[in-house]
């Protein structure tokens, strides 16, 4: 479309050589071009100048005698019209509404005001009814061909322009205001002159069926058509190797028609801009047929079975598109970052990574299994991994895998490898002199920790993940993988492996670790049935029926009083009728496959939320809550039971909904009515993420568990005392637990108002600090010495020689900021100090050595803040520890405030928060403030709890007033023997804050 421009050194050679007459005639072609300029300012500004006609034509066009009008435009075209040469600019479109020939010849197209960017049609003779397009590239090109024109403009998908077409005297003869327009969708001219968005109908009449039969997909246009991609792999490393034995990504497409499908002109293509970018040979593919084709670069078509396209997949996560030969894209897949032998795959549930890679055949575990006994032969008689747990329960604790020696001799395993990565497949080796017997199970712990042996075990140094998605591997000491199992989700307690005399792998109900593989075993777990409605927000009298639907073979068995469902409950025969709050749990039955997970629907009548906080249904087995095996009945049982979480927003929104853990969290608060829970997100109920940004204040968009947290002890007096104070860390580097106000349901029961509240745990330090994946690298630790992940070694060393030494020396400060986080630490005591937090063993503190091994610290639970009015610097300065009990160790911030470096920070910056955040009048404010958000819903749970919340309230806010003259007036210059100097220059702008507040309130 655009002539290629002559490099820079042909233009200097073709200069050097002008002569005198060339010389005279580029300034002839100059004088020609000024004149063109001149002619082109003309007819602007008798464009602009006919304000009468241009207002004319806006209104009912009755000043254009001209047939040739605007007739459709599209300002972000992805595949709705595809170039030849693949490309898929913005374009216009003009037609001749009139029964004569329209030489066009000098009409021109403005967009705006971009006199020097104007398009001038070229001679061309548009006949009655022709639809004739210019492409919007912003390019100068001079038209080659009718329908490749390309204006020197571009348009914009936001809107706000006016294009205008005008006749060859200059005279505006059409316009049209564009509006913002979405991908491929088309802004055009109706039979009644009118204009609206739509399908587009690029070189055809408006009214042709276009785009009929497309449907929108992820910005792209998709046309229902006879194929289909069903499988990609973006990081090949075992499976379908090309003619030289070489492994390549691939994609997958299936002939999902009756008929045989010439692919000759069908595309490939890796980008939304150029769909037309790789294009099939000649081969025909049979009906119900698959085809998979390398995407090595190689841009090979010789060979029908072995294609190579000549792009590569990104390993992060790209689209891939099929087009058809017209350019229309007919199937598109969205694949995700995937690891090693992974597959994306399209089966009966959608698009997943749960089956293991068949490239080229039907995506099934029959296909799955044949295509690895072929790429593996039989290896009954060799060694081969036969049974894997990647879900323990809580009495075997570890992940573990089994191999079998099927031979008839012993196997010296010295230096063979495993791992759960094909590309690195000795992860872990078997120590040297380890044989395996004739007819032996061996097996090996996998807890991911770096001990040779756990109950007298071999333990290899990597976990496995229930997600699934990846290949456990058995690999020779030169590297060469034996034996590999691909592993879809697994569940907690159920096994994965082989069974003797049958193909492929199954899922096994009791796993039996050291023996042959047997008892009820599954192919594959059956999907949850579909709910035509889904759980939400309802007022009185609305009445609606819920249908349930699963594939041809299932049965359905529900309840309605939220017990887990079972083949003793009632079998799903018809519409379900919905007239109150009800909760319909629902799971499927079919032979050959695993029952179903539960799915789970609340449908909630006249919930009281103040219309402006969350509301969340907890759904669990009556039996996981209450009796001899409930959390709530054995409330100091460590006890994880299953359950369902649904959230809702204000307006009803569903946007969350999907099997979880339960369990009760906190320690003495354990023993309160109302109880705290851990929602956590697990692949055995289902995902191993919320998906779902709950807290407005992150940037996180998923959440591997949550609290439901009533306000722990404060629940019956403030109810708000640890949400309020840990948001005054908002401006810190300090971690602090984000909340959202929820009403909890439970089985269908008004149950609480309380906090979503964000959980402390490896998981969510590492995505607090961008460390996510180095979970098993970091040092978490609770109160004095009690290691969550990692260990307290580190920091027990940091103790030991604060002790030991002498703090107070420059050389020490700079110890000090090699070990912990300075800025972090004292953000952290100064708020712990200014709340007078009694709880002070409620603490969590964080590091990972491979970022920059400092220590940081978590605020955590201030429920007893606010309380009594204590000389909390006092404490903290006191050797021998301090909070209850004296059990909290207060060594750090001792040896700290010896050294006057760090004293000057800490009393700078303690003064700057007292004067600002930590105000009277900003502290009474956040609390009023908080308070008007829930205000609406306070009664119905004071109601259900039999509490009055008005004397906590009116404690905090007189705790907040008092408080900041307290520790300036009286604690701080006491400690520190502060003379009225020192109190100035630390503390100066906060005593000024105080005067200032208490004249406000008396009126002053």
């Amino acid at each position: 479309m655009a002539q290629k421009k002559k490099s820079g050194k042909a233009v200097r050679s073709a200069k050097k050589g002008a002569s005198w007459q060339g010389r005279r005639e580029e300034g002839k072609n100059r004088l020609l071009a000024l004149i063109a300029i001149i002619g082109v300012i003309a007819i602007v500004a008798a464009y602009f100048l006919d304000s009468s006609a241009l207002l004319a034509v806006k209104t009912d066009e009755r000043v254009s005698s001209s047939t040739v009008r605007l007739n459709e435009l599209m300002t972000d075209n992805i595949s709705a019209m595809v170039t030849e040469s693949g490309d898929v600019p913005d374009w216009i479109e003009i037609t001749n509404t009139g029964n004569e020939d329209v030489n066009i010849g000098k009409y021109s197209l403005l967009l705006g005001s971009l006199i020097n960017r104007m398009f001038s049609f070229p001679e061309y003779t548009l006949a009655p009814g022709e639809c004739l397009l210019v492409y919007a590239e912003g390019m100068d090109v001079p038209a080659s061909a009718r329908s490749e024109w390309s204006a020197p403009f571009k348009l914009s998908p936001s809107g706000g322009e006016t294009l205008v077409l005008m006749n060859a005297q200059g005279k505006a003869v059409d316009t049209v205001e564009i509006p913002e327009l979405g991908p491929d969708v088309a802004y055009r001219r109706d039979r009644d002159g009118s204009w609206s968005a739509g399908n587009a109908t690029p070189g055809a009449d408006n009214s042709s069926a276009g785009g009929a039969g497309v449907y929108r997909e992820s910005g792209v246009h998709l046309v229902d058509g006879a194929l289909e991609v069903t499988e990609v792999m973006s990081y090949n490393t075992l499976y379908f190797a090309d003619e030289n034995g070489e492994h390549h990504d691939y994609v997958e497409v299936h002939n999902k028609s009756n008929k045989d499908v010439n692919l000759q002109g069908w595309y490939l293509s890796d980008s939304s801009d150029k769909l037309k970018r790789w294009s099939f040979p000649a081969v025909i593919l049979p009906p119900d047929a698959y085809i998979a084709v390398h995407c090595s670069g190689y841009n090979r078509r010789t060979d029908a079975y072995h294609l190579h396209t000549d792009f590569r997949i990104g390993t992060d996560g790209e689209n891939i598109y099929l087009s058809q030969p017209d350019g229309r894209t007919v199937s598109m897949a969205e694949v995700p970052a995937m690891v090693a032998d992974q597959a994306y795959s399209l089966t009966e549930g959608g698009w997943n990574t749960e089956i293991a890679p068949t490239p080229g055949q039907a995506n099934t575990q029959s296909s799955a299994a044949q295509i690895h006994s072929d790429l593996f032969g039989d290896r009954s008689g060799d060694v081969y991994i036969s049974e894997v747990m990647a879900s323990a329960t809580d009495e075997l604790v570890y992940d573990w895998l089994e191999i079998y020696n099927g031979s008839s001799q012993a196997v010296n395993l010295s230096d063979y490898g495993l791992s759960d990565s094909p590309d690195k497949p000795r992860k872990w080796q078997f120590p040297q002199g380890t044989t395996i017997q004739p007819g032996q199970y061996m097996g090996v712990y996998l807890s991911g920790t770096e001990t040779s042996q756990i109950n007298g075990l071999m333990n290899a140094d990597f976990a496995l993940e229930a997600a699934g998605g990846y290949t456990v591997t058995l690999a020779s000491p030169d590297g060469d993988v034996l034996d590999a199992m691909y592993l879809p989700k697994q569940y907690t307690g159920i096994s994965y492996g082989r069974m003797m005399g049958e193909n492929g792998t199954f899922y096994f109900e009791a796993g039996s670790p050291g023996s042959v593989n047997g008892g009820s075993h599954y192919r594959s777990r059956a999907d949850m049935p579909q709910a035509s409605v889904k759980g939400g927000l309802f007022k009185s009298g609305d009445s609606f029926t819920v249908e349930l639907d699963a594939p041809e073979g299932s049965r359905i068995y529900y309840t309605l009083d939220s017990t887990d469902p079972t083949e003793k409950s009632t079998l799903y025969m018809g519409p379900i009728q919905v007239s109150k709050t009800t909760i319909l749990r629902s799971k499927v039955y079919r032979d050959g496959y695993m029952p179903s997970l539960t799915d789970t629907q609340s449908y909630l009548y006249d919930v009281s939320n103040g219309s402006n906080i969350y509301v969340a249904s907890v759904v669990s087995d009556p039996s996981n809550l209450y009796g001899s095996e409930g959390i709530i009945s054995n409330y100091m049982a460590l006890w994880e039971k299953e359950g369902h979480f649904e959230l809702f927003t204000a307006e009803g929104e569903r946007v969350l909904g999907q099997g979880c853990g339960l369990s009760l969290h906190g320690q003495d608060s354990r023993k309160l009515d109302v109880k705290t829970f851990n929602v956590i997100a697990r692949s055995t109920y289902g995902k191993n993420r919320f998906e779902y940004p709950i807290f407005d204040d992150r940037d996180y968009t998923s959440y591997h568990s949550f609290l439901m947290r009533p306000s722990g002890e404060d629940y019956q007096y403030s109810f708000m005392r640890d949400t309020v104070l840990s948001s005054l860390m908002d401006d810190t580097s300090v971690m602090h637990q984000k909340y959202e106000p929820v009403i909890v349901y439970m089985n269908g029961e008004y149950y609480t108002l309380c906090y979503l509240r964000e959980r402390i745990n490896k998981y969510s330090v590492c995505q607090f600090e961008g460390w996510e994946g180095m979970e098993k690298d970091i040092d978490l630790v609770r109160g004095n010495v009690t290691a969550l992940v990692g260990s307290n070694d580190h920091f027990e060393a940091l103790l030991q020689w604060i002790k030991k030494n002498d703090t107070t020396t420059p050389e020490a400060y700079e110890y000090l900021d090699s070990q912990i986080d300075i800025q972090n630490y004292i953000e952290y005591m100064a708020l712990q100090i200014f709340v007078g937090n009694t709880d002070t063993l409620n603490v969590r503190r964080y590091r990972n050595a491979k970022a920059d091994g400092k220590w940081r610290w978590i605020l955590f639970d201030l429920d007893w803040s606010f309380f009594n009015d204590t000389d909390s610097i006092r404490r903290w300065l006191t050797p021998g520890g301090t909070g209850p009990g004296n059990n909290t160790d207060n060594t750090l911030f001792i040896g700290c405030m010896k050294n006057p470096t760090f004293r000057e920070q800490f009393l700078t910056y303690f003064g700057e928060r007292m004067a600002t955040t930590f105000s009277s009048e900003n502290v009474i404010s956040r609390f009023e403030n908080h308070y008007r958000s829930i205000e609406a819903v306070i009664p119905q749970y004071e109601a259900k709890w039999g509490i009055s919340l008005d004397d906590g309230i009116s404690r905090v806010v007189r705790y907040a007033k008092t408080r900041p003259g307290k520790l300036l007036n009286e604690y701080f210059p006491d400690v520190f023997n502060m003379s009225a100097a020192d109190k100035q220059k630390y503390f100066g702008d906060a005593l000024d804050a105080i005067q200032k507040y208490a004249n406000k309130k008396e009126g002053k």
